[in-house]
């Protein structure tokens, strides 16, 4: 079925198995199935809308509105919210069921919501069970991290985005079992490795590319189990050893004879490892998921980006082992949750955002081990599924019904959400949408008040000047040590600069149709026709690498 998006006009095919999908996860009440609509909006501009109530890495100085003291919170000062420290959040003190409030079917239901969270105090970051990571944001059980985002049971790490069960891992993406990593992207189980993207299993390795089971190679791509090689040509240990302390030296010089190996060699279509039935790129284990992205270890999953472990979910972003789930972001073992953000541990959710174990929610936020309540109001299982039922029919009126939260009623601005990250708007184009925009006075300072500059050779003592934006930005003495160790220069950038160069650095998260440049076979990927890339399909990719 082909559709107009009602946002951007683009048109956009709703297929059956999303169809049957929907129709599915729709909820039931009282023994009616209230369907939810086909969606309305292409799948990019339903992305952009979950992920603008997403902030990752904007995090502000302020004081908890409970205790008084300095804490670091995604919400600036200036935002109209209270904000609680996590342990003032989750204590006994704070109880949201006291921001309750009676459903008014004279009104729309967003504008309900938006009053509710008006009120209802935030938790000031989503950081759990770590030590010494206060700038750290969805993340948990790290320890010794700085201005890590998505980061889990990792050790001494910094910049860095996804970074699961690591350590010493400085301006990394999406890295699993990593350790001693440097600007290395989509890969796992690395051993000293700098500049590698789509590299398993290998160590001591330098602008390396999808190589696997390597060691000591330097500037390769497409190898499999080798060692002591440059520009995949092999050398003895002896040549090895002398001819990379000068070029290890000099690593802007040799940059552009990388780029034309790069040039030269094949590349494969997608990243799909021990898939089956899957379209999409960076999938692992995964079976029947149709355009989903960056996935792992999921089944039955259609336009999911950035998740593990999750079964029979759509329109999803940031999610892990979830289970029937619909148009959802930031969502932690789940069940059965549809139109909310950062619901974890919960079931039976909808219309609802930043609660925790909690079931039977509908319209809540703030909620911690409740259940059967809307709006933050307790009620009876058979009040509740009578006064959900009606909601629906009112929002089905009020064509509020089966659309997510406008970005108008967002917590942050769009520039401070990961939605510019993959949709990037101008402050003009967000103003004429009338959604919020974060100017650039009100920019967090993730850093403290530098040292007394009495020794001029230290650089942590220092602010530094972004030589791209202009931003000023810090070395932190473990970051510094971490360079010297793997012997790379102090990076002339600041930190937002690296990441938005790094995720530069990735393909487009989008899939076209292309022919592969060894046998002519039709095929998906994401790189663009257009684009100058020698591209293999699966099976000439491996005929040729193996």
């Amino acid at each position: 079925m082909e559709n107009s998006c009602s946002q951007c006009s683009a048109s956009f095919e709703i297929t059956d198995s999303e169809i049957q999908f929907i129709e599915k996860i729709s909820p039931q009440f009282r023994g009616t199935h209230y369907a939810f609509p086909l969606p309305r909006h292409c799948p990019v501009c339903r992305e952009q809308h979950r992920m603008a109530h997403r902030n990752e890495r904007w995090l502000y100085h302020r004081k908890c509105d409970k205790t008084g003291k300095q804490i670091i919170a995604l919400y600036a000062p200036q935002e109209p919210y209270e904000v609680y420290d996590q342990q003032a959040w989750w204590s006994d003190e704070f109880d949201p069921l006291s921001y309750g409030r009676d459903f008014d079917f004279s009104r729309p239901f967003f504008e309900q919501y938006k009053e509710l969270e008006l009120a209802v105090p935030k938790i000031a970051i989503i950081n759990a069970k770590s030590e010494n990571c206060t700038y750290t944001n969805y993340s948990g059980e790290n320890r010794n991290c700085y201005l890590v985002t998505g980061g889990l049971g990792s050790e001494d790490c910094y910049y860095s985005y996804r970074i699961f069960y690591s350590k010493d891992i400085c301006d990394c993406y999406d890295l699993y079992e990593c350790e001693r990593c440097y600007e290395c992207l989509e890969s796992t189980k690395l051993y000293n490795c700098i500049y590698c993207e789509q590299c398993h299993g290998s160590s001591d390795c330098v602008l390396c590319k999808d190589c696997t089971g390597c060691k000591d190679c330097f500037g390769c791509v497409n190898l499999r189990n080798k060692q002591y090689f440059i520009y995949n040509k092999e050398c003895t240990k002896e040549d090895y050893e002398r001819k990379i302390i000068e070029i290890r030296n000099n690593l802007d010089a040799v940059r552009p004879d990388i780029e034309r190996l790069h040039a030269q060699a094949p590349h494969r279509s997608a990243q799909q490892i021990q898939c089956e039935h899957v379209s999409g790129d960076q999938l692992w284990q995964c079976k029947d998921c149709s355009n989903c992205y960056t996935l792992k270890k999921s089944r039955n999953c259609i336009y999911g980006k950035i998740g593990e472990g999750n079964t029979d979910c759509m329109d999803c972003n940031f999610f892990d082992n979830c289970e029937l789930q619909y148009f959802n972001c930031n969502n932690e073992k789940n069940y059965n949750v549809s139109f909310s953000s950062l619901i974890w541990y919960s079931k039976h959710v909808l219309y609802s955002m930043n609660c925790f174990h909690s079931e039977y929610l509908f319209g809540c936020t703030g909620m911690k081990k409740h259940k059967y309540c809307v709006l933050n109001k307790e009620y009876s299982k058979e009040a509740y599924e009578e006064l959900v039922s009606k909601i629906i029919l009112h929002m089905q009126e009020t064509g509020e019904w089966g659309v997510f939260f406008p970005p108008e009623i967002s917590a942050f601005g769009y520039n401070e959400t990961v939605a510019n990250d993959f949709v990037p708007l101008s402050k003009e184009e967000v103003a004429k949408r009338n959604w919020k925009w974060r100017s650039m006075e009100d920019a967090p300072v993730h850093h403290l008040e530098p040292k007394a500059d009495t020794d001029a050779k230290d650089i942590c003592t220092k602010i530094l000047t972004c030589e791209k934006s202009g931003k000023q930005y810090k070395i932190i003495p473990q970051e510094l040590k971490l360079y010297e160790d793997m012997n790379v220069p102090v990076p002339n950038l600041c930190p937002e600069q690296r990441h938005t160069d790094r995720m530069a650095r990735l393909n487009p998260r989008t899939l076209w149709s292309r022919t592969c440049d060894k046998c002519g076979t039709s095929m998906e990927t994401t790189y663009a026709p257009e684009r100058p890339e020698i591209v293999y399909c699966e099976e000439c990719y491996i005929k040729e690498v193996y």
